[in-house]
C-alpha cells in the first residue's frame, strides 16, 4: 500500500503484544472502527478473535497480500497479528439516495431507484422478491482493478443452460480494468463488436428488474453502477415501458400502441416521405438537406446532454430558432423537411429505451444515405440487409425478434394487448 492520506494505521496493545489495524477512512465506517478498537483495548474476549465485536470476520494468512489489499480497497479493515490477519466488514460507501430514475419515470407506482451500491441494489430486489429461491451469485472480475458483480436469478425458474453460459463467460473475463462497469461487461459477455443494437436491457427501476427475474431471466448488478443489466432479452421486451403496466389494461394497450407507432415513425417516416416526394424527380440536394437537418437535431441532442441545466432551456430556444424560422426565411430548408424531421425526432424521444432510440436514429441516417445514391433500390436493399441481420441475432440462443420470429401468436398478442391480470 502507498502513503495515501486516507490510509489509516492504529497500533493497539492486546495483552502485552502489539497488533496493527489498517483501514481506508474514505470507505470505512468510523463508528464500526471505534467499536472494534474499543473491543480490543478492553480485552472483551478470551482471545483476540473473540474481542472483534464484528458480525463478519475473515481469517487470512498475512502473506496473502493481494487478498488483503483488495479487502482494504473495498472498505474493509485488516487487523495484523503476526502471521494471522483478520479482515472485517466496515464498508461505508458514499451513496446518493434511492430516488426515481430520470429516464424511467412513471405517474403511479414506486418512486425508488437503484444507486451505485451493490448492497443497496440487492436489498431493493430482496424487498420485492420474498422468495428463498432468489439467488445472488457474487463474482469479482478484473485483474489490476477488480470489481464486484452479482448475478441475480430464481433458482427454480432460471434456464440452467443460459445461467451456465453467463457464469462461464463472466469467469473468462480477463480485462485489467472495468471502470465503465455495465457497458464493459455487456461488450465482453456478448462479444458486441460493432453491432449497434442493445443486446441486454438496462434499467434503474427495481420493479422492472424484479419482474424480469420473476419471469425466469437473469440480472447482473455491478458495483459503482446504478444500471442493472437484464438478459437474455428481445427487441420487443426492450420496447416495453413501466407506465403501460401502471394503467388500466385498455389505457395501457392504447399507450403501448401509440408508443410502438412512434418508434416506427422515428425510423421510417422521413425515408418514406422522401421516397414519395422524390419518386418522380430525383434530387441529391433534397437528400442532403434532410441529412443536414437530421444531423443538426442529433447535434442539438448531444449538446443538451452536456449543457448545464440552468442554461439548457435557453440553448434549446436559440437552436430551435436557428433551425426553424431563420433557416426557412433564408431558403436553406423547406417547411416540410423541418416538419417531418421534427415528427420523426419526437418519435425517437418516445422510444422507451435510450440505447435503442440512438440506434434507430443512426439506422435512419444510414438508410437515407443509401437512398440518396440508389433511389428506391437503396431503401429496399438496406431494409433487406437490416431485417436479415436482426433475424440472425440470437443473444444466448434466444431470437432477438421473438415472438415475431419465430412467430408465437399468443406471446405476440400479449405484447400488443396489455391483458388484465388473472387470479391464478
Amino acid at each position: 500500500m502507498n502513503n495515501s492520506y486516507d490510509l489509516k494505521q492504529r497500533i493497539l496493545n492486546f495483552r502485552g503484544r502489539l497488533v496493527y489495524l489498517y483501514f481506508l477512512a474514505s470507505l470505512s465506517n468510523d463508528t464500526l472502527i471505534s467499536r472494534l478498537v474499543e473491543g480490543i483495548e478492553n480485552n472483551q474476549g478470551k482471545d483476540l478473535e473473540n474481542c472483534l465485536n464484528m458480525g463478519d470476520v475473515e481469517i487470512l494468512n498475512t502473506n496473502d497480500i493481494q487478498k488483503i489489499q483488495y479487502a482494504l480497497m473495498c472498505g474493509n479493515c485488516a487487523l495484523f497479528d503476526g502471521e494471522t490477519t483478520y479482515v472485517m466488514d466496515t464498508k461505508n460507501y458514499p451513496n446518493r439516495s434511492i430516488e426515481e430514475p430520470e429516464t424511467e419515470k412513471s405517474v403511479r407506482g414506486a418512486k425508488d431507484g437503484f444507486n451505485e451500491s451493490i448492497l443497496n441494489n440487492t436489498g431493493l430486489l430482496r424487498r420485492r422478491i420474498k422468495s428463498a429461491e432468489l439467488c445472488f451469485h457474487k463474482e469479482t472480475i478484473g485483474t489490476k482493478n477488480p470489481m464486484d458483480i452479482a448475478v441475480a436469478y430464481l433458482e427454480d425458474k432460471v434456464d440452467k443452460e443460459v445461467l451456465s453460459q453467463v457464469l462461464n463467460r463472466i469467469q473468462e473475463i480477463r480485462a485489467q480494468e472495468l471502470i465503465m462497469s455495465d457497458r464493459a461487461i455487456e461488450e465482453l459477455l456478448l462479444d458486441q463488436g460493432y453491432n449497434p443494437f442493445p443486446l441486454v436491457r438496462y434499467s434503474e427501476r427495481p420493479d422492472i428488474v424484479a419482474t424480469h427475474i420473476q419471469h425466469g431471466y437473469i440480472a447482473i448488478i455491478c458495483d459503482t453502477s446504478s444500471s442493472v443489466l437484464m438478459l437474455p432479452t428481445t427487441l420487443f421486451e426492450i420496447l416495453e415501458h413501466v407506465e403501460e403496466h401502471r394503467q388500466t389494461p385498455l389505457i395501457g394497450t392504447f399507450i403501448r400502441l401509440i408508443r410502438l407507432s412512434a418508434v416506427f415513425l422515428s425510423i421510417y417516416l422521413v425515408p418514406i416521405w422522401a421516397l414519395c416526394v422524390s419518386y418522380m424527380k430525383w434530387d441529391y440536394s433534397f437528400f442532403i438537406q434532410i441529412l443536414i437537418v437530421e444531423l443538426s437535431i442529433e447535434l442539438l441532442r448531444i449538446a443538451t446532454i452536456h449543457t448545464p441545466e440552468s442554461i439548457s432551456n435557453a440553448m434549446g430556444l436559440i437552436a430551435a430558432l436557428l433551425l426553424g424560422q431563420f433557416a426557412i426565411d433564408l431558403g436553406f430548408f423547406s417547411e416540410e423537411i423541418l416538419l417531418f424531421c421534427a415528427i420523426g425526432s419526437i418519435g425517437g424521444f418516445a422510444t422507451p429505451n435510450y440505447e435503442l432510440s440512438l440506434t434507430n436514429k443512426y439506422i435512419k441516417i444510414m438508410m437515407l444515405v443509401c437512398m440518396m445514391f440508389l433511389n428506391i433500390y437503396g431503401f429496399i436493399i438496406f431494409n433487406i440487409i437490416l431485417w436479415i441481420y436482426l433475424i440472425r441475432l440470437r443473444p444466448f440462443g434466444m431470437s432477438y425478434l421473438y415472438p415475431f420470429i419465430p412467430f408465437d401468436a399468443k406471446a405476440f398478442g400479449q405484447f400488443i394487448i396489455r391483458k388484465p391480470k388473472k387470479n391464478h
